[in-house]
């Protein structure tokens, strides 16, 4: 069985950029948190966030563990240096994307005290691209690990956890901010730009 990786140099570097990407936005969330954490206003009955971890999580453990053990077909060897770029800039447009929300954001589905549309930066053009950039990295993960399964497992568990939650975090937002969110709604699309 060939090894994931061809070098250790690839493997730290795998590692250094993997945790860099999953770090620098939860540590950018966590900063942002205990300096500006305002009022909640209201949060819808069902708990979108938790299903999302709780799929996406495993599912890149388990992407994790097929790069490694080899599992099913391969991917090219190529792929590697690629999906890695695609992982951090995945990742790097998801902490824009919380970093142009400001107050707004939060891991849970709710609405500030004072929440509005945000419609600058990434939100211009699409309703979530804190997900695009999720979405994006998983494929980027997935092509990363050079395996199949990974980039399967993730592009469907990723998609079907953002499919819902972005459900969920529509029509929350519609009942909170009405017309204004209808009209954001209008002109953009949810996670794909010209897409969805």
């Amino acid at each position: 069985m060939t090894p994931l990786f061809t070098s250790s140099f690839q493997e730290i570097l795998f590692w250094v950029v993997f945790l860099g990407g999953f770090s620098v936005p939860l540590l950018y969330f966590a900063r942002w948190s205990t300096r500006n954490a305002p009022s909640t206003r209201a949060k819808p009955r069902r708990d979108a966030s938790t299903f999302t971890n709780l799929a996406i999580i495993p599912a890149v453990a388990v992407a994790i563990w097929a790069g490694y053990a080899r599992v099913g077909p391969l991917l090219a060897r190529w792929t590697f240096y690629p999906g890695l770029v695609m992982f951090a800039a995945g990742m790097a447009l998801t902490t824009w994307a919380y970093h142009t929300l400001g107050t707004n954001f939060s891991l849970e589905v709710q609405v500030q005290r004072h929440h509005t549309v945000v419609d600058a930066g990434p939100y211009r053009i699409l309703r979530h691209p804190g997900y695009t950039g999720v979405l994006f990295g998983m494929i980027g993960l997935g092509l990363a690990l050079q395996s199949w399964v990974a980039l399967v497992l993730l592009l469907l568990v990723s998609t079907a956890a953002l499919a819902y939650r972005t459900r969920i975090e529509e029509q929350f937002l519609v009942a909170e901010l009405g017309d204004d969110y209808v009209r954001y709604m209008a002109r953009t699309r949810r996670v794909i730009p010209f897409v969805w």
